[in-house]
């Protein structure tokens, strides 16, 4: 057994070695926190909201620090907060905190901090920040036993701040944050987030556990810009929809019905069945038309949290069905809503009357609401985790997993996701305005696109990030159309009938509408991480098939703005020898890991490169007729004198070979019209479902 020992002790040295924080309480019972021998954070001490202090515990896992308050009995008033905060960092450069701003409350966006202590008194979801040394640190606020938990600022402190809402007198400590360093920013970020949801039971709400919705593969349509935010919703409107894309051979593959089809008053749901002013015979009749005839293959159906904006009407025929299992609320009026031991029964029954007329998954708005619904009620976490799980059972039940989170920023939210995928990471989409502005709440579409990306740096820990519908006649819809191409989420847009933009759209998908996206989510280089709207280049990346997308936005309110970008801007890339290849301009250079390339870009200017490793003498670069040429490549095999590829589908095929191939073959048959100049090699297959393209040389 000695062998077994001396193994043993290895495994625990090398578990001590990776673990580079160090945590001690002082005399003063304050927490300091040191990272690679030096002092990070200093100072932590948890207080009430009353000024009253208590201990601090913490524990290390994966070298991520786990700190929360004891309460040991003392009293911690329904609506009031505990925390743990930290002094201002030492040696700080710079930071980025996320922010659910006012009104809506549903919604994030970056703001760059000056010192930590900046950041706003609470409902910061995420905040991470560098130090002089190229260190990165970042805080994840911690949730559960009833609490929601936020970051916020204390005076000169900074820290956790979390509230229950409710009685605390059987609650026995607090949870407060989790904080983590690095080298690597991407490898910290997931870490933290793979820590802090492994920690609290919530594994399964890890991006990288969850199978993104089958509806979700393909292109979609959504009802609420394109009917005048509701107003112009009935059954004529989608079918109208549906001739007009069928009549441009353009594939939508689902539809989604928005806001605007109940039977409500007030904002109060009387009914699981359609207006019947706006669906005349139910939904059923006009789904069925939709997939036979139009070849529709998948329809969602919108509803929120609570049923509708104001919950359920009581004077209603659903409320006298339910009138036994509601709780209230108060706002400036008095709400209605099911009580947790009886949202299952509700979910089900509506879920399974919308799966019975058709539908194939749900978005859920107004998550947001819980907050309202549990003072005096629950203790806000508790309510969202019953709410959230009642709700993702139903989808799961009667459609696959398949919804579409929304309005979802905000803790008591997304730590409830369960195995649900997909989560709006951004504010809605606003219609094009010649007068519109760079502001980051309600701005064009360079505040769109940053906001998204931004926050796809802790929403994509969790889900696949979704980017919001767009329109194809927006005069910025391309700007729009590469963040979401090249991103992981799904892509729909509520173009108004008539007015589609077919270029565009056609090179977001195939020709059987199934979107052509990336395997990871678009984030902010690493050199972009805290610039936010500085007047620089705007570069964020993602990856699919061992390749890199890369695009570059003038995201800043700027006439002009230059920088450099690079191979290894890319995060995860492998190798020294690659191709970069930009899709407007066509315009392809060999390049080593290193070597540095200049942009210049007007306003709301933009380019989209990809960035592909050479090996063997050649570069795949796929069908770059689409935005994410990379993705339809689907195999790839080679040797020293023949590579063989498989597509998706048909098009213009493009590579980098560094010489002319002596044969070209496409399924078997040999080809000569290929054009080979200056290294890029140039195809043309015909139209056709995965063919097969064999180079010799």
């Amino acid at each position: 057994m000695r062998w077994f020992s001396v193994l043993f002790l290895l495994v625990i040295a090398a578990s001590c070695l990776a673990q580079k924080t160090a945590l001690r309480l002082d005399k003063d019972n304050r927490l300091q926190i040191g990272w690679n021998k030096r002092e990070r954070l200093s100072n932590g001490e948890a207080l009430l909201q009353d000024g009253k202090k208590l201990p601090v515990k913490y524990r290390l896992v994966d070298d991520v620090a786990i700190v929360w308050i004891p309460l040991n009995g003392v009293g911690l008033p329904a609506k009031e907060y505990a925390g743990i905060y930290f002094d201002n960092q030492r040696n700080y450069k710079q930071g980025v905190a996320i922010w659910r701003y006012k009104p809506w409350n549903s919604w994030t966006k970056p703001m760059p901090l000056p010192v930590a202590s900046a950041m706003p008194e609470d409902d910061v979801q995420f905040f991470y920040w560098q130090y002089t040394d190229g260190v990165y640190g970042a805080a994840v606020p911690m949730s559960g036993n009833g609490f929601r938990t936020t970051l916020g600022s204390n005076g000169n402190k900074w820290g956790s701040k979390a509230v229950s809402f409710y009685s605390n007198d059987t609650v026995t400590g607090v949870p407060g944050l989790a904080l983590a360093f690095g080298l690597d920013p991407f490898e910290l970020f997931e870490r933290i987030y793979r820590t802090v949801l492994q920690e609290t039971g919530r594994k399964n709400n890890l991006r990288t556990e969850k199978k993104f919705p089958e509806p979700f593969n393909y292109i979609g349509w959504c009802t609420w810009n394109a009917s005048d935010n509701g107003k112009q919703l009935n059954d004529q409107l989608l079918l109208d929809a549906a001739k007009s894309f069928h009549e441009n051979n353009f594939p939508i593959g689902w539809m989604l019905v928005d806001d605007g089809w109940f039977q409500e008053k007030g904002g109060r749901l009387q009914s699981f069945e359609p207006n019947g002013n706006r669906f005349k015979n139910g939904f059923k009749p006009t789904i069925d038309l939709l997939k036979k005839q139009y070849g529709i293959r998948y329809m969602g159906v919108w509803h929120t949290l609570n049923g509708l904006w104001n919950g359920i009407d009581t004077a209603s025929a659903l409320g006298k069905q339910f009138a036994g299992s509601l709780f209230s609320w108060r706002n400036d009026s008095t709400y209605y809503f099911i009580k947790p031991d009886s949202l299952s029964i509700f979910y089900n029954t509506w879920h399974a009357y919308l799966k019975q007329q058709g539908f194939d998954f749900v978005k859920v708005d107004n998550q947001l609401v819980v907050e309202k619904m549990a003072p005096d009620n629950y203790p806000i976490f508790t309510l969202a985790d019953s709410l959230h799980r009642a709700l993702n059972r139903s989808v799961e039940s009667y459609f696959h997993g398949a919804v579409i989170n929304c309005m979802d920023m905000t803790a008591d939210a997304y730590f409830n996701f369960g195995s649900t995928a997909v989560a709006r990471a951004v504010e809605d989409y606003f219609p094009y305005e010649p007068n519109e502005t760079y502001n980051l709440q309600k701005g064009n579409a360079a505040a769109h696109v940053l906001q998204a990306v931004y926050n796809s740096i802790y929403f994509g820990q969790m889900v696949y990030p979704d980017f919001d519908i767009f329109q194809s006649h927006n005069p910025n819809a391309v700007f729009h159309a590469i963040a979401r191409a090249i991103n992981c989420g799904p892509i729909y847009i509520t173009d108004k009938i008539g007015e589609q933009h077919f270029d565009v759209l056609r090179r977001l998908v195939f020709s059987d509408g199934k979107i052509i996206r990336s395997t990871s989510p678009l984030l902010p280089t690493e050199d972009c991480l805290f610039q936010v709207q500085d007047a620089r280049i705007f570069k964020a990346s993602s990856t699919v098939n061992e390749k890199g997308l890369l695009g570059i936005w003038n995201a800043a309110d700027a006439d002009v703005v230059r920088g450099y970008f690079k191979p290894s801007d890319v995060r995860g890339m492998q190798g020294n020898d690659f191709v970069v290849y930009e899709h407007f301009s066509k315009k392809l250079r060999r390049a080593q890991r290193e070597d540095s390339f200049a942009v210049e870009l007007g306003r709301m200017k933009y380019q989209l490169y990809y960035v592909v490793p050479v090996k063997n003498g050649f570069a795949a670069l796929g069908l770059t007729g689409k935005y994410n040429a990379p993705a339809t490549v689907l195999e790839e095999n080679r040797d020293n004198h023949k590579v063989r590829i498989k597509l998706y589908e048909g098009g213009t095929f493009s590579a980098w070979a560094a010489k002319r191939p002596l044969k070209v073959v496409v399924n078997g048959k040999p080809v000569r019209n290929f054009v080979f100049r200056n290294n890029l090699l140039t195809l043309e297959v015909d139209t056709q479902k995965n063919p097969v393209i064999e180079f010799f040389w």
